[in-house]
């Protein structure tokens, strides 16, 4: 469930022909892509990105994936991907999405993301104090 006591942030697109089978149903693996862009807008509109973030010598690394399908998302579907912040630990960052129809909010997907910080050299590491700016904004 979409959390009120945070910043959720909302992505909205339309599904693509290449994102579909021949019938014209999403291809499971599509959605954990959607949720992957909806983390990096997550991290841009808080005033920061990915790019930056490896600029810095730092990595995330996903560490725990769980994900549940509801209904299937079908070629020219309007969606919106809502995503969040759910846990910022010493060395773990946990983003939850919900993918939902745009027109009647009916749940599709749901997913919770952990992502461990790697330093340059891959070893496991304190999330850097200068991240606080755009996770605790």
């Amino acid at each position: 469930m979409v959390p009120v006591d945070r910043f959720v942030c909302e992505t909205s697109f339309r599904v693509r022909y290449a994102e579909t089978d021949n019938m014209g149903v999403v291809h499971h693996a599509v959605y954990l892509v959607w949720f992957e862009e909806g983390r990096s807008a997550f991290i841009r509109e808080r005033g920061w990105s990915y790019a930056e973030i490896e600029k810095s010598g730092y990595f995330l690394a996903a560490s725990e994936l769980t994900a549940k399908y509801s209904r299937a998302a079908r070629y020219d579907q309007a969606i919106r991907v809502k995503t969040w912040l759910q846990s910022d630990r010493s060395r773990t960052l946990t983003f939850n999405c919900e993918i939902v129809d745009a027109r009647s909010d009916k749940l599709l997907f749901e997913a919770s993301l952990t992502l461990i910080c790697l330093n340059a050299r891959g070893a496991v590491t304190r999330i850097p104090a200068s991240w606080r700016s755009w996770l605790d904004s």
